[in-house]
């Protein structure tokens, strides 16, 4: 586990042949992103390097930390809430009536392990006390399987979204995945949450092993991360939602979140997925629009999300019925110890 961190850490400093945290293997160019949708004033391009053995990527060079929280300042981000404020209405009248009837339409076929809070209590252990949300934003997650728990802390990157959390009574600390806080190192969890955050990290491997040092004996960990083997991830390519480049460093399969839990010193005890009707929703048809529309270096036009409807109603037909691997946006792995 140690040797794996080691290269992960040595790949961050290197700016040529990236090697794989999870295998050792050498990775080659793979998707190439031509700019930050979300801050279109900048214009770099982003590199994809992807082990294809493993359906393992990672934006490649790495950047460096003190550049990294610079990619979160932007107001429409979700633990900004207090800063945004979507038009729900006027989302659904730009999408049209087809567009609304792709999302009820996809209720239907849904089937996905959503977390609710009776999700949480299904995995928690009978006997659990304690939880830990890494990467816990503004403590909305923290609320949903707090009440099954006698207490629960989080860690937050973020300043801005630490306040709020703390503003509703919730004990967060400021931290990374990579960095833990002195405070959340000094106990043990019987619950362990990464909620899309592994995909932020500058070393997954190394912030799956750090969790792993804080769980208790009898506890479970779950880790919920993007599906780039999705058929949406597919048709869109660079201009998948949730490929978000460069705040999303690194991009897993079913079989590479395995991988990694699996270097990590875990062992994976379930596989399941969420996330389809999201995808048929008009926030995410209309911000796909904006992402091709920003790549084209153009104003978004209602064409664009016309014509993403359309697309829409496609990815709808072809995964209804499909495998989940292929179907849901989102893969998530439950681990133990051991």
């Amino acid at each position: 586990m140690k040797d794996l961190a080691s290269v992960s850490q040595t790949m961050a400093h290197t700016r040529f042949s990236p090697i794989c945290p999870l295998t050792g293997s050498e990775m080659h160019p793979g998707l190439t992103v031509p700019i930050d949708w979300r801050r279109p004033a900048d214009r770099r391009a982003w590199q994809i390097w992807w082990n294809e053995t493993d359906g393992f990527g990672q934006v490649f060079p790495r950047p460096r930390p003190s550049d990294v929280a610079s990619f979160y300042d932007i107001d429409a981000y979700y633990t900004h809430a207090e800063r945004y404020t979507p038009d729900v209405a006027d989302e659904a009248r730009r999408v049209g009536t087809l567009g609304r009837q792709l999302g009820r339409l996809a209720w239907r076929f849904e089937r996905g392990a959503e977390p609710t809070s009776a999700w949480w209590r299904s995995i928690i252990p009978q006997e659990a006390e304690t939880g830990l949300e890494i990467g816990c934003g503004d403590g909305d997650r923290m609320r949903t399987f707090g009440p099954h728990l006698k207490s629960v802390r989080g860690v937050e990157p973020d300043p801005r979204a630490v306040a709020v959390a703390r503003s509703r009574g919730l004990d967060v600390r400021e931290g990374t995945a990579e960095s833990l806080p002195a405070a959340i190192r000094s106990s043990l969890y019987d619950l362990i949450v990464f909620s899309h955050v592994l995909e932020h990290t500058l070393d997954p491997v190394l912030a799956l092993a750090n969790a792993r040092d804080l769980l208790s004996d009898n506890g479970v960990m779950s880790v919920e991360v993007p599906n780039m083997a999705s058929e949406g991830a597919r048709r869109m390519g660079p201009r998948w939602r949730w490929l978000d480049v460069p705040r999303h460093l690194n991009f897993f399969t079913p079989d590479s979140l395995k991988a990694c839990a699996e270097a990590a010193g875990l062992r994976v005890r379930a596989v399941l997925y969420r996330g389809y009707v999201r995808q048929f929703m008009p926030d995410w048809l209309i911000d796909e629009a904006r992402i091709t529309a920003e790549m084209e270096g153009r104003d978004l036009l209602q064409a664009d999300i016309d014509r993403q409807v359309r697309h829409s109603l496609g990815l709808f037909a072809a995964t209804a019925l499909a495998d989940p691997a292929k179907k849901y946006d989102s893969v998530r792995v439950i681990c133990t110890r051991d």
